[in-house]
């Protein structure tokens, strides 16, 4: 593997230093949204020469404080903000134009994430008050309140969902992942990992046929995890660990994405490397190998996102105000 290309934007006019908290493709791959603590979200076109993207639009005045993360639905037509000011704002596309529709509150503190189930039927989102809640898209066209769960005993700070089914894990400052499902009448949990890691369980991420997940924490490791039986239903599955890699730095693991198309885990934190990773399937169990030399940036990595189409770029989210876009040989 060879980093070919590293492009750099600023998510913030004039190349003002404000931290970008994520940064997430659509699921054509033709548009990233950024947001950080400047409260606004960027849209950003996908070109195919560097560098890779062109600003499209800003969506600012809906958010009183640092917007920590954003979501687009399956359909593209909604996109999904969270914020510190604990509140989520859902955009709908309407003449290739994002407006705001909706304002959903509820959490008492920060919002952490906020991830839409692969139906486009919920939205899950976490927060700084130990809750998961599910929003339910009604036949109005609004998200309503379906369920909300206190399992974690801190601050949770990621959702994702299964890719296929309707199963959702939490990560938790608590160092836990949890799983839950619908059983028909509410949202459940499924299942706790208490001691998934020895620190904040930071993020995780689905590989592309939702047999594996991928989680990273504080504890600078990276775990996958599978399930147990596969003759048993996906959502009432119980998951395990395979494989556990201990990355060579004392410094947080705060972002993962796992890529639909190469399988290439891409792993990014807070001593400024980017690593990849690929699951190599050996007679012993599968083992973590680490896929080329790690690329070191100039600032911390909040956030990694593939692109889902073009499979050599990669997105990154930088402490510092910059988005790159990289494009790796694969």
């Amino acid at each position: 593997m060879r980093n070919s290309e590293s492009n750099c934007l600023w998510h913030s006019k004039d190349g003002v230093s404000t931290r970008v908290w994520c940064a997430k493709w659509n699921h054509r791959g033709n548009l990233l949204a950024s947001c950080g603590d400047d409260k606004t979200v960027k849209l950003w076109k996908y070109i195919v020469e560097p560098p890779y993207l062109e600003f499209s639009s800003s969506l600012s005045g809906s958010h009183t404080r640092t917007i920590r993360n954003v979501a687009f639905s399956p359909s593209d037509k909604f996109l999904a903000s969270a914020g510190f000011d604990a509140a989520i704002i859902i955009y709908e596309l309407s003449n290739n134009e994002f407006v705001e529709m909706g304002k959903l509150e509820g959490h008492e503190n920060e919002v952490k994430c906020c991830a839409f189930s692969p139906s486009g039927e919920f939205l899950a989102s976490c927060s700084r008050d130990k809750s998961v809640w599910f929003w339910q898209l009604d036949e109005d066209g609004d998200f309503q309140v379906a369920s909300i769960l206190q399992p974690h005993t801190q601050d949770v700070k990621f959702v994702v969902w299964h890719p296929a089914e309707e199963l959702l894990v939490s990560c938790s400052y608590d160092c836990s992942v949890k799983f839950y499902r619908y059983d028909g009448e509410d949202w459940i949990t499924q299942q706790k990992i208490d001691t998934a890691h020895e620190s904040t369980v930071w993020a995780a991420d689905f590989s592309a046929d939702g047999e594996s997940l991928v989680t990273v924490g504080g504890d600078s490791v990276v775990k996958v995890w599978r399930r147990q039986r596969r003759d048993v239903a996906i959502t009432s599955s119980i998951w395990h660990c395979v494989l556990s890699y201990k990355a060579d730095t004392r410094w947080p693991l705060y972002s993962v994405s796992w890529s639909r198309i190469s399988g290439i885990i891409a792993v990014g934190g807070g001593d400024r490397q980017l690593r990849l990773f690929k699951v190599d399937e050996c007679d012993g169990g599968p083992t973590l190998v680490e896929y080329g030399t790690k690329r070191l940036f100039a600032s911390e990595i909040n956030c990694v996102s593939w692109n889902p189409i073009e499979a050599n770029l990669l997105a990154i989210a930088m402490d510092d105000g910059q988005i790159r876009v990289i494009n790796i040989e694969l």
